[in-house]
């Protein structure tokens, strides 16, 4: 499928939840306010960091075998069949030990252990929620944009209706009970929409267990688990500096212009997953893998810094359409926001290409750098702005992200170079 059509479908999945994060983030703010906002962000981050750290390495892999295997149905069901007992393997324990240390969890992590109830139900559907990104995996993998398109659209939907469910009859509460249950939604709209195509397996455990394509997913689980974990880790970690610094209210500001610059960034993302992973998977010579990334530049960053151009310039009206007057000191946060955001994609772009053709182990190290970056010129910039220096912080980060990218990338296209002129000359 080509780049337009994937472009297209990913249109679509992401018009269906621009509308639905933008009803879900207005329920949120007016029945949450800017404090639960910021509860909601914290569970959040920690249910993103917890499911990366089980599927995220498995699920670039098994998107890269798939991609290999096209032609290879019953090798392709065998994957299935591995990687699906891997994530049983590593997701029962997990969904165990977030069980019994929700308490614990729900007072370092929401500051109050009366709020154990949410964390404890994330546990009871977490290993589903896994399964779910599996299939959805599987389907990027095999280039079935469709239904890629289909789970997450059916995704958005679940959320909405949880949020819009939840949050005006409970509140606070309700709103994280929401975020909780997400992942089963994930889940139910995976295995209703994959369990007819002909790149799943009908019965995806019989197919056995194959230890050199276990080796070859669990290679990814370092570099992967690594960002799943660094990422929201360090959100959690700087959003928690600035409930110290300023109060749980501007928590909720930034995770409300977070939220906003999701609504188009995951348009990008979302590309990128669908269509640019597997393709630069795909791709074994310089020359069509230089095309594939002059075409991404030219088609991903001028849209996204557009998008970022136009939210920042109607800041105020937005604020006011989406939040309520609460949030109006919301606006202060745009610029920074913003120009991360274009830094974050171009930086992503150039991520998942050394994600396809970089070292495993190299871009785990690499994470582990970036996240501890994030994480300290986040708590210097919160002490010294505030909630303007947690944006700053995210620019900054994103910022190095991209140089360091377009370096490694650089040494990469020129090994792949010289490796076909040494083949040229044999």
């Amino acid at each position: 499928m080509s780049l337009k059509r994937a472009a297209s479908l990913s249109m679509l999945q992401s018009l269906v939840s621009v509308g639905t994060s933008f009803l879900s983030v207005k329920i949120t703010s007016v029945y949450l306010g800017p404090a639960g906002m910021g509860l909601l962000g914290q569970l959040q981050q920690f249910i993103a960091m917890v499911q990366g750290v089980v599927a995220s390495g498995l699920n670039t892999g098994i998107v890269r075998r798939t991609a290999q295997l096209r032609e290879q149905p019953q090798a392709r069901a065998q994957v299935v069949s591995t990687v699906m007992r891997l994530v049983l393997l590593g997701g029962l324990p997990v969904a165990l030990v977030i069980a019994f240390g929700s308490g614990w969890l729900a007072r370092e992590l929401l500051h109050d252990p009366a709020l154990r109830m949410p964390v404890l139900l994330f546990s009871g559907v977490y290993v589903a929620g896994l399964l779910g990104t599996l299939v959805l995996a599987t389907a990027n993998g095999a280039r079935d944009y469709r239904t890629v398109t289909l789970i997450q659209i059916g995704t958005a939907l679940g959320s909405l209706a949880l949020f819009a469910l939840l949050c005006p009859t409970l509140g606070v509460p309700g709103g994280l009970y929401a975020a909780a249950l997400i992942p089963s939604a994930t889940a139910l709209a995976g295995w209703l929409v994959a369990r007819r195509q002909p790149w799943w397996p009908a019965r995806p455990l019989s197919h056995g267990f194959s230890r050199p394509e276990a080796r070859a997913a669990l290679a990814f689980v370092p570099m992967a688990a690594t960002s799943a974990i660094a990422a929201p880790l360090v959100q959690i970690l700087v959003r928690d500096t600035l409930a110290r610094h300023s109060g749980m209210a501007s928590v909720g500001l930034l995770n409300g212009v977070m939220r906003l610059s999701d609504l188009y960034v995951n348009i990008a993302t979302s590309v990128l997953g669908m269509y640019f992973l597997p393709r630069f998977a795909e791709l074994r010579e310089s020359a069509p893998l230089k095309r594939e990334i002059r075409k991404g530049l030219a088609t991903l960053i001028p849209a996204v810094a557009a998008a970022s151009l136009a939210l920042y310039l109607l800041r105020d009206w937005v604020v006011r359409l989406v939040f309520t007057a609460e949030f109006h000191a919301m606006r202060d946060l745009f610029a920074w926001q913003m120009t991360g955001n274009v830094l974050k994609v171009a930086g992503w772009f150039f991520g998942h290409l050394m994600i396809a053709k970089g070292n495993p182990l190299a871009m785990a190290g690499f994470e582990l750098l970036m996240g501890l970056f994030w994480w300290a010129a986040g708590v210097v910039l919160v002490e010294r702005n505030g909630a303007v220096g947690a944006t700053q912080a995210y620019a900054l980060h994103n910022a190095v992200y991209l140089a360091v990218g377009v370096v490694a990338i650089t040494v990469i296209l020129r090994r792949i170079a010289a490796r076909e002129a040494k083949g040229a000359a044999a």
